[in-house]
C-alpha cells in the first residue's frame, strides 16, 4: 500500500500556474511606457529649448569694445587708457549665461517633477541629461552668434581697429548651472508634493 501512494505520487505531474490575464499585464506595461515617453520628453524638450536660450543670451548681452595696439586687443579708450567698465562688462557674459541657464534647469526640474512623480530616479536621470544638454546647447549657440575672439583677429588687424569682444562662458564650471538647478527643483518638488500612489491589484489583500 505504501509503494502504491508513493507511486501515484510519483506519477502525478505538478500544478501548473495559471497564466495571468491579459488585461492586467497590459495594465502592468503602460505605466512603464508612460514614463518612458515621459522621460524621453524631459530629455527632448530642453535640449530643443537650448538654442533658444542661447539666441537670447547673445541678443541681451552687450560686448566690450577694445582696439588692437601691435597685434593684440586691449579693453582701452581711444586715449589707451583703460577702460574701467569695459573690463567690468567682461564678466556680464558668463552672469547672464548663469542667470538664464539657472531660470531654465529650474522650469525644467518643476515641471518634470509634476509630470512623473512615480518614478523618481529615472526622472531625475532624464532632468540631468536634459538639463545638460540644454545648456551645452545654449553655450554652442550664443558664442556662434556671436562676435569673433578678438585676440584672434587682432593677429592680423591694424593698429587702432576697434574690435567687440568675444561671448564666453568664463569657467567650465558655469556649464553646471542648468542640470544644478533642475536637479534641486526636482528634489524639491517631490519632498513637497505626495508620491503618486500605484494601484493595488484587485485581489491582492492589505498588509497587515
Amino acid at each position: 500500500m505504501p509503494d502504491q501512494l508513493t507511486s501515484d505520487a510519483a506519477d502525478t505531474p505538478p500544478p501548473v500556474p495559471s497564466p495571468a490575464p491579459v488585461g492586467e499585464t497590459s495594465r502592468g506595461r503602460r505605466p512603464a511606457r508612460r514614463s518612458l515617453t515621459v522621460a524621453g520628453l524631459v530629455v527632448l524638450v530642453p535640449a530643443l529649448l537650448g538654442p533658444l536660450l542661447g539666441w537670447l543670451w547673445e541678443s541681451v548681452w552687450t560686448p566690450t569694445q577694445g582696439v588692437v595696439v601691435q597685434g593684440t586687443w586691449y579693453v582701452v579708450d581711444s586715449d589707451l587708457t583703460y577702460d574701467l567698465d569695459g573690463l567690468r562688462n567682461q564678466f556680464s557674459g558668463p552672469a547672464l549665461y548663469a542667470v538664464i541657464t539657472l531660470a531654465a534647469g529650474l522650469l525644467v526640474g518643476v515641471v518634470a517633477g509634476l509630470l512623473a512623480r512615480r518614478d523618481e530616479v529615472l526622472t531625475l536621470v532624464a532632468v540631468l541629461v536634459g538639463s545638460t544638454l540644454c545648456g551645452l546647447l545654449a553655450w554652442q549657440t550664443g558664442t556662434r552668434l556671436g562676435p569673433a575672439d578678438p585676440q584672434v583677429l587682432a593677429a592680423s588687424a591694424d593698429d587702432g581697429t576697434r574690435l567687440p569682444d568675444h561671448l564666453t562662458i568664463g569657467s567650465w564650471a558655469v556649464l553646471t548651472c542648468a542640470p544644478l538647478a533642475a536637479a534641486i527643483a526636482l528634489v524639491v518638488v517631490f519632498g513637497l508634493l505626495p508620491r503618486t500612489s500605484r494601484r493595488r491589484p484587485q485581489g491582492t489583500p492589505d498588509a497587515g
